[in-house]
């Protein structure tokens, strides 16, 4: 992130597994230009939507997974964070190297959009036809729309791929703009977001959860998420002497779980900046949202809830268990209860962190080189 037309389909590719925890994919952190091309980029650019290199390869990736771009929208104009020889290496590395409108063509027509640079990146993985849709038209959006409100219907089921490089978190009526994202996937379509999740305080009116999208993005609604990945990911400002510059900040690919899956939150607590990049296909037309999601770990403890609540008497033993267990809970009212947890577990704070933390496997599984 920061980031009823006709078309003659593309043969589409022998599909492979998107995103294996055993597939390529960027590790560690950087902060320096092989990462991400920042060399150019202005104030302007920065507060501006834009795909940086880890958006590209798992846009890169999706393609070799047999997602088809043929028809792209994007929610805002997109910036390419990278430089052409970047994408190049991007494309390569995702097998689509080289181009349909031959290598000299490309890097000729990076240049001549710069810095506007993503409908050619689109067009080398398959599209043949980019638009872009804004609430306004002050950057020469082809669709001018307030998310807000109903998409027309003649936009319905018109779009390959619809790519979120940015746009969501900033909609206040946030069901009805994910809700416009996915009416205007065609059925076979896909649906791709690089949004907030973390430490993106301030940035937009939410930064979301995985729950959020596993809820909403699924079969009743039409859809089925393929791939799910969290990284940390921003642009960081720096001063030298008094000139600013830019640096980026990313880390590597987690694998992130259904909640609903593995019968527990999905929390994180971290220090950096995370996103949340998500593949969903759209499976069959639905009327989309009908029902209200609800969190899953809830929506059990409200079935368990409605049977008879009388339990046995507990034993001796148990009532002592049941004591200790509330006192224990309760300790945090009391100054002394939590003096006194303390020393008896001096660690907590270092494990409640690192529970709620990338290094959780049962949580966060890296995707490896």
């Amino acid at each position: 992130m920061f980031a009823g037309c006709s078309a003659h389909p593309l043969r589409r590719p022998q599909p492979t597994p998107f995103l294996n925890p055993e597939l390529d994919a960027p590790q560690g952190r950087q902060e320096h230009a092989t990462r991400l091309d920042l060399s150019c980029i202005t104030a302007r650019r920065v507060a501006c939507m834009g795909l940086s290199i880890d958006s590209a390869n798992f846009l890169a990736k999706a393609r070799q997974s047999g997602v088809r771009f043929t028809e792209t929208l994007t929610l805002g104009r997109q910036h390419m964070l990278l430089k052409s020889d970047h994408m190049e290496s991007v494309l390569k590395a995702g097998g689509a190297w080289p181009p349909s409108q031959g290598e000299a063509a490309f890097r000729q027509a990076v240049s001549a959009e710069f810095p506007w640079g993503f409908p050619t990146f689109a067009r080398a993985l398959g599209a043949e036809k980019v638009l872009s849709m804004d609430a306004s038209a002050y950057e020469g959006a082809d669709l001018v729309h307030d998310l807000n409100q109903p998409v027309p219907a003649e936009w319905e089921e018109r779009f390959d791929v619809v790519i979120d490089g940015g746009t969501l978190e900033h909609v206040f009526n946030f069901p009805a703009a994910i809700a416009n994202c996915m009416k205007l996937v065609k059925t076979g379509g896909h649906l791709i977001l690089f949004t907030p999740a973390n430490n993106y305080f301030g940035h937009g009116f939410y930064q979301f959860s995985p729950e959020l999208f596993y809820r909403v993005l699924t079969p009743e609604n039409g859809f089925a998420v393929e791939s799910m990945i969290a990284l940390a990911d921003n642009v960081g400002i720096g001063s030298i002497f008094g000139f600013r510059y830019y640096f980026p900040i990313t880390g590597p690919w987690y694998a992130v779980p259904d909640p609903e899956q593995i019968r527990r939150r999905v929390t994180l607590i971290n220090h950096e900046s995370v996103i949340l990049m998500v593949l969903a296909r759209k499976t069959a037309r639905r009327d989309v949202l009908k029902s209200t999601p609800q969190q899953s770990d809830y929506t059990p403890r409200w079935e368990k809830g409605k049977g008879d609540s009388a339990t046995p008497r507990p034993q001796d033993r148990e009532r002592t268990l049941a004591w200790l267990g509330r006192w224990i809970a309760g300790s945090y009212y009391s100054s002394l209860g939590r003096r006194l947890t303390w020393l008896i577990n001096p660690l907590r704070l270092k494990k409640f962190r690192r529970k709620n933390s990338f290094h959780n496997r049962a949580l966060f599984k890296r995707v490896q080189d």
